[in-house]
């Protein structure tokens, strides 16, 4: 890093300490929520109005969260770090409830799920996720909500919105639409967005293939009535020809049906009953051959894969003077298949997952004491984790790769496939107001994540890894224990009249962490280095740990200036042996200066990130270099029905290499295979949205 980026950073942590010296002693409010445009933070959750945000990946609004940040393998592929941990670790819901991947490589991850001009808002609970939110959230709960309207009055009235976005870079276009029509109990809302966009530029060339296009589709009717709450949804997901330069294939299509029924009912004045569901089916084709350079049509590889399932909650809410008792029983029931062909070959085909099956069963209590000063809540989840597989082979392939394949093929299918694991989960929270102007959490947490079903069945060395990108084979491991992660949360948030800040540190030690070792399998590392030249990596349990910090704050200078900023920090290591944890954000922040009035705002910010040398080295993971770039915000509203905004990104032409950018898999782009994707160029954007 340079100077100014070093001298950056270290300003994220001294203006909050300055500011904080100099009005130590002043009154102020309680100590809620740091509000900035567009996002409010508090001490145990971090809330984004993603249609503010002029992106086309809803993922990358958590670089605007304090401890959170986003591994990105395409334009549409963000999938969420949360303190560092990703991928399945963080749970993911639409509103309170998820969705099931039809990827073997994470290409449709849950956020690609909204697009952003139709999402409401992303939550990210802040800390240790409630035993309550999720069957499977060892490292972090994330929620989104879709832009569905509200009810109205006595008499049905229409309302609506409509706006488009276009960013020069890649023209990509981004027009979205509601049509909402309610009275004060009922609402029927017909929700719609399309993207679109070519290949994007960067400093040092163009990354191909990197264009996108997506529809998503949402039809609903809600009631409420003040005791009983209803709300049904059908919905469609249409990616089409998506690069995904950071995997070994690109997304052809991927085609998903969704539906939904949630209620709720106040049974009696201290009872509430609520009953959720939600069902999905996708199909999902990839290939390494019609959007970016096609290999030797002897390589030409698609991969047809499929995923469904349902995701179910039956909970009550027992309420008290002071206390509450949340109880229920939930589930994740899905079901994956994927086959790899090569369209000039008729006899070549790899069943690469077949018949797999992963069902979550949990049931979960939680009481939450609520004080004058203090709250304070236990909460304790019991689940169960059944899976299983089909038999698998492989055919048109011949001499020694034939009969390695079919080896491992048969090993395969004459083990025990039908696995279970048991856990049980304990989360303990307190918060206690100091002051009307401080308040202070402690958090601990002792969770489990059973094992993914790539990482159990994954029996022929490949690439389909939930989207860890890092070039390796891998292979699967049947005997893999679950991972147990015990952690400690600490934090405050603290308003001194005109300055508010809230930082937390933490603490988690991971038993049975699973990630790739070199693998011990001479079959596979046989078939690996016929392909790759490189031996395979084979899913393990590890020891490991992962601590660090993060904050938010604000300085209010006048009634229309004020700084805000975050920073984050995550270390991680193995324990076991000496090494780092891959793919894990390294000190990164952001200081914007915003000028707003009742009609409109403009912001330049600057975002940096340090230099990552605490890197991974079972997977040859590259170090990065830090860099700091600067962006320009700017909104209109002055009318209640029209709001008009622009963005400039990466003001100065900035080559820069994000850590969590995958690294290069497609031939034919401008940069190298093997070298990291570079950020995007100075970027103009803008946008108009009407609501009526």
């Amino acid at each position: 890093m340079n100077i100014f980026q070093q001298a950056a950073l270290v300003a994220l942590t001294l203006v909050p300490a300055i500011s904080a010296a100099q009005d130590g002693n002043d009154a102020g409010e309680t100590p809620d929520e740091i509000v900035v445009v567009g996002r409010s933070i508090t001490t145990t959750s971090t809330r984004v109005e993603v249609s503010r945000e002029m992106l086309v990946d809803s993922a990358l609004v958590l670089k605007d969260i304090p401890g959170a940040n986003v591994n990105s393998n395409g334009m549409i592929t963000g999938i969420a770090q949360y303190r560092g941990m990703f991928g399945d670790r963080v749970a993911i819901d639409i509103d309170n409830l998820g969705v099931i991947s039809g990827g073997p490589n994470a290409m449709d991850t849950p956020l690609s799920y909204m697009s952003p001009m139709m999402t409401e808002e992303l939550v990210v609970e802040r800390g240790i996720a409630s035993v309550s939110r999720s069957p499977e959230s060892i490292g972090g709960y994330i929620n989104t909500r879709l832009a569905r309207g509200q009810f109205g009055d006595e008499s049905f009235a229409p309302s609506g919105s409509l706006g488009t976005r276009f960013s020069a870079n890649g023209n990509v276009s981004t027009t979205a639409g509601r049509l909402t029509l309610a009275n004060a109990q009922h609402r029927v809302s017909l929700v719609a967005e399309l993207d679109d966009g070519d290949d994007i530029s960067t400093p040092v060339g163009e990354i191909r293939p990197s264009g996108l296009a997506r529809e998503r589709y949402d039809l609903s009717y809600a009631f409420d009535d003040g005791n009983s709450s209803l709300l049904l949804f059908a919905g469609r997901l249409d990616t089409t020809d998506a690069g995904t330069p950071a995997l070994p294939m690109d997304i052809r299509y991927i085609q998903t049906d969704m539906a939904g029924l949630q209620m709720g009912a106040s049974v009696t004045e201290s009872l509430f009953l609520q009953g959720r569901v939600a069902w999905n089916d996708v199909e999902h084709l990839m290939d390494n051959f019609s959007l970016r350079a096609a290999p030797m049509p002897m390589q030409y590889r698609q991969n047809l894969a499929h995923g469904s399932g349902a995701q179910f909650e039956l909970s009550g809410l027992l309420s008290g003077n002071e206390s509450s008792v949340r109880f229920g029983f939930d589930g994740i029931l899905a079901d994956h298949d994927a086959v790899i062909t090569n369209p000039n070959m008729a006899m070549f085909s790899v069943t690469n997952f077949n018949a797999v099956d992963r069902d979550v069963h949990g049931a979960f209590v939680e009481w939450r004491a609520d004080r004058e000063r203090s709250d304070f809540e236990v909460g304790a989840r019991y689940k169960l984790v059944r899976t299983d597989a089909g038999t698998v082979g492989a055919t048109g392939m011949s001499g020694m790769m034939a009969m390695n394949v079919d080896m491992l093929a048969n090993a395969f299918n004459a083990a025990d496939r039908s696995l279970e694991w048991r856990g049980v989960d304990a989360v303990v929270k307190y918060r206690y107001a100091l002051s009307e102007t401080t308040e202070w959490i402690v958090e601990l947490g002792s969770k489990t994540r059973a094992p993914s079903y790539q990482e159990l069945y994954l029996w022929l060395p490949l690439e389909a890894t939930g989207g860890l990108a890092d070039g390796r084979t891998y292979i699967g491991d049947l005997g893999l224990s679950d991972e147990r992660s015990n952690e400690i949360v600490i934090g405050f948030t603290s308003d001194l009249d005109r300055f508010s800040i809230s930082p937390q540190i933490y603490f988690r030690k991971i038993g049975n962490y699973i990630q790739g070792i070199p693998s011990t399998n001479m079959l596979a590392n046989s078939v690996s280095m016929m392909m790759t030249g490189a031996p395979a990596l084979q899913f393990a349990n590890v020891d490991a740990e992962v601590w660090g910090a993060d904050l938010a704050w604000k300085l209010t200078l006048t009634n229309n200036w004020f700084l805000d900023g975050i920073a984050s920090y995550s270390r991680g290591r193995r324990t076991d042996v000496n090494d780092n944890l891959y793919r894990l954000a390294p000190l990164n922040g952001s200081i914007g200066l915003t000028y707003t009035t009742g009609d409109w705002s403009i912001k330049p910010e600057l975002m940096v990130s340090d230099r990552q040398d605490k890197v991974s080295t079972y997977n040859g993971e590259g170090q990065t270099p830090g860099f700091g770039r600067v962006n320009i915000a700017f909104a209109w509203h002055g009318h209640d029905s029209w709001r008009i905004e622009a963005r400039v990104d990466n003001v100065f032409d900035k080559a820069y290499q994000d850590h969590l950018a995958g690294i290069n898999r497609a031939a034919g782009s401008d940069i190298p295979q093997g070298v990291r994707l570079y950020g995007a160029e100075t970027t103009l954007s803008a946008g108009v949205s009407f609501s009526f």
